[in-house]
C-alpha cells in the first residue's frame, strides 16, 4: 500500500515518479509527479488505503476513470492512464498550475466578467460531459482547476460516484461537498444533468459574494438549510450586479429541477449575454424607430412565427438560436429598407413642392401624392420599395 505519511516511492507502476503531494482530500492525495516513458509532468491521484478497501470502491474508480478518460475537451483536466499499484488505484491526470477556484475564490468576491469567464468554462466542460453520459456529481471551486493564464478546467470527472455509499468520517470534506449538493440529492434522488447546473449555479454565488448560499458549522444542519433552500438573494449580498445575471445564477439554484435550465448550453448561452448585453436574456432592446414603421420586435411578435422567443430568455438549442439570428437579422433589413423608403418619399415630395409652389387645385385633397403622368411612383421611390418586398420574402 502507498502512503502519504511514509517515503514516497520512487517510481509509480514502474512508470510514473512521484515528486511531491499537492494535494489531500477524504478519498485520498494528489501528487506532481513525471511520466518516465514520455517525460512529461503529471498529476497522479491516488486513493488512500482506508477508502481502496472499502467494497466495490476500486471496481467503480476504474470503470469511472475509462469513463472521464474519453471526455476530450479544451475546460476538461486530461485523464491520461489508471491501473493500481501494490493494491491502491491511481489515476494520471495532466498537471496544472495547482491553483483552484477556491484558492482565488478565497481572496475575496471576484470580478462579474472573471465569474462569467470562469462559469463559462465550466459549462463547456459540462456540455462535453452530458453528451458523453457522464455526469460529475461533484462540481465546487476545488474541483475547478486553473491554469497559468487563467483558463478553468474541471477535474475529478465521475470521480465522486466512486465515493458513495462509502462511510467518510471526515466532516470537513462532508460541509464541503454538500453546500454544493442539489436539494434532490439531499433527498435521496440520483443525479442529473440539472444537479450539475444546480452546483455551478452554487460555484458562481461563491464567486460572486464570496461567500457561501448556506452556511452551518455542522453536517448535518448544512444538509437541513441546503433543503430548506433559505437562501439570501444574491443582489442583496451583492448590490449592483447586473439583474440578468443574478437571474441566471438564481434560476440555475432553482430548488426544483424543472425550473433549472434544461442544459449546460442553455445555462451557458444565458450567461454569455448577461454580461454581454444580448437582449434575449433581460438587456435593453434595439432603439425605436419612426411611427409607422414596425420595430425589429413588432415584426418579430407575429402570429405565424412558429418559434416564439422564450419569455425567461434561454435558448432551447443551437437550432432555435440559428432560427432567432435570421428572424431578427430580417428583421432589421426590413426596418432599414423601410427607413430608406421613407427618406426617399420626403426627399421626392420636397422636390416636387420646390419645383411646383402653386396650391393644389379646388376638389384635390391636400395630403395626396403628387405622381408621374403615367401613374408610376417615382424610380428612387420604387427601387426602396421593391428593396423592401425583397427582404420580407424568406
Amino acid at each position: 500500500m502507498i502512503s502519504g505519511e511514509g517515503p514516497s516511492p520512487t517510481t509509480l507502476a514502474n512508470r510514473y515518479e512521484l515528486v511531491e503531494v499537492v494535494g489531500r482530500g477524504g478519498m485520498g492525495e494528489v501528487w506532481a509527479g513525471r511520466d518516465l516513458r514520455l517525460g512529461r509532468s503529471v498529476a497522479v491521484k491516488l486513493l488512500s488505503p482506508a477508502v481502496a478497501l472499502q467494497a466495490g470502491v476500486r471496481e467503480r474508480f476504474q470503470e469511472e476513470a475509462r469513463s472521464a478518460a474519453r471526455l476530450n475537451h479544451p475546460n476538461v483536466v486530461l485523464v491520461l492512464d489508471s491501473g493500481e499499484h501494490e493494491g491502491t488505484p491511481f489515476l494520471v491526470m495532466e498537471l496544472l498550475s495547482g491553483r483552484t477556484l477556491a484558492d482565488e475564490v478565497a481572496s475575496g468576491p471576484l470580478d462579474p466578467e472573471r465569474v462569467r469567464r470562469v462559469g463559462m468554462d465550466v459549462l463547456g466542460a459540462l456540455a462535453a460531459s452530458h453528451r458523453a453520459g457522464v455526469l460529475h456529481r461533484d462540481i465546487k471551486p476545488g474541483n475547478v482547476l486553473l491554469t497559468a493564464d487563467g483558463m478553468a478546467k474541471v477535474g475529478d470527472f465521475g470521480i465522486a460516484k466512486s465515493a458513495e455509499g462509502l462511510h467518510l468520517t471526515d466532516a470537513g470534506m462532508i460541509v464541503g461537498t454538500a453546500a454544493y449538493l442539489a436539494p434532490e440529492r439531499i433527498a435521496g434522488h440520483p443525479a442529473t444533468p440539472q444537479s450539475d447546473l444546480y452546483a455551478v449555479g452554487v460555484v458562481l454565488y461563491e464567486a460572486l459574494t464570496g461567500t457561501k448560499p448556506f452556511e452551518a458549522d455542522t453536517p448535518v444542519s448544512l444538509l437541513r438549510a441546503v433543503e430548506a433552500h433559505d437562501i439570501m438573494p444574491l443582489a442583496e449580498v451583492r448590490p449592483g450586479l447586473d439583474p440578468s445575471l443574478v437571474a441566471t445564477v438564481e434560476r440555475a439554484m432553482a430548488k426544483d429541477p424543472a425550473s433549472r435550465f434544461s442544459s449546460a448550453e442553455a445555462m451557458a448561452a444565458a450567461l454569455q449575454g448577461a454580461l454581454q448585453g444580448d437582449h434575449l436574456v433581460g438587456a435593453p432592446g434595439p432603439p425605436t424607430v419612426p411611427n409607422a414603421i414596425l420595430s425589429p420586435t413588432e415584426v418579430l411578435a407575429t402570429p405565424t412565427d412558429p418559434h416564439p422567443a422564450d419569455v425567461g430568455g434561454t435558448p432551447t438549442g443551437s437550432a432555435a438560436s440559428d432560427h432567432r439570428e435570421e428572424v431578427r437579422r430580417r428583421a432589421w433589413a426590413i426596418a432599414t429598407v423601410a427607413l430608406v423608403a421613407v427618406f426617399v418619399l420626403v426627399v421626392v415630395l420636397g422636390t416636387r413642392d420646390a419645383r411646383s409652389p402653386s396650391a393644389p387645385s379646388a376638389g384635390s385633397s391636400p395630403t395626396s401624392l403628387p405622381s408621374p403622368a403615367d401613374g408610376s411612383l417615382p424610380e428612387a421611390l420604387d427601387r426602396a420599395l421593391r428593396s423592401l418586398e425583397e427582404a420580407v420574402q424568406p
